[in-house]
């Protein structure tokens, strides 16, 4: 019995057998190192550029869109405790599209009766036209087109928190204050310890310079900010 098989193969298809084992330059298959030292190049410069690229698109988030900011003192209690670090957003700042409830940061620097470099984080109570009172431990809104304040319901208290006035602030004209169309009244969420609008009046929009959106540390506290 015969196991062998045999083939034939005309003289073209060897020749073109033999020329596709080899390159033209006689090495079988094998790349020059010139190509591979072009491949490492290639490859070097396409991590770099994609490095750049992600170092580019953090710089621009931090300085245009998003940055960190840690929380200091008491005022925001019970929402905000103090060494809370936070993450503000600062596309609300370019549109100025600002809402009642907002937890903002703010620039106090050379208001008359703050003295601290750190900038403040309160919440926006009265908006721009609007016409804030305090009174009676409670804080009353009336809109720019109506003649009757409400009650604001502020959930975000301490159950049994009031809202009073400090002297210097009523000497001010401060507990009842009709707002400029630039203008924010803004108040910690703990009233009893908070310096914001009460003291030092209202905040113009340029001052704001991001609304905070949540916290990330301690992770005990992680959570949208509300």
């Amino acid at each position: 019995m015969n196991f062998e098989e045999s083939e034939n193969f005309s003289e073209e298809e060897i020749t073109e057998f033999k020329a596709d084992e080899f390159s033209a330059d006689g090495s079988a298959g094998q790349t020059s190192p010139s190509e591979d030292k072009n491949d490492v190049l290639k490859e070097l410069f396409s991590w770099v550029r994609t490095i750049a690229i992600g170092v580019l698109i953090g710089i621009l988030l931090v300085v245009f869109v998003v940055q960190r900011d840690n929380v200091y003192g008491d005022s925001m209690n019970p929402t905000l405790e103090n060494g809370d670090m936070v993450y503000t957003e600062k596309i609300s700042t370019y549109f100025h599209s600002y809402e009642r409830g907002d937890v903002v940061i703010l620039d106090g620097h050379d208001m008359e009766g703050y003295d601290r470099e750190e900038y403040l984080i309160k919440r926006i109570i009265g908006l721009p036209g609007e016409t804030v009172r305090i009174a009676d431990g409670c804080v009353y809104i009336r809109p720019a087109d109506s003649e009757e304040f409400f009650l604001l319901e502020e959930s975000y208290l301490v159950e049994g928190q009031q809202t009073w006035m400090m002297s210097i602030g009523v000497d001010k004209g401060y507990d009842e204050i009709t707002l400029a169309e630039n203008e924010y009244f803004c108040l910690g969420d703990n009233r009893n310890v908070s310096k914001d609008s009460r003291v030092l009046g209202p905040f113009t929009e340029d001052r704001i310079k991001g609304v905070a959106f949540v916290c990330v540390y301690p992770f005990a506290h992680f959570g949208l900010i509300r």
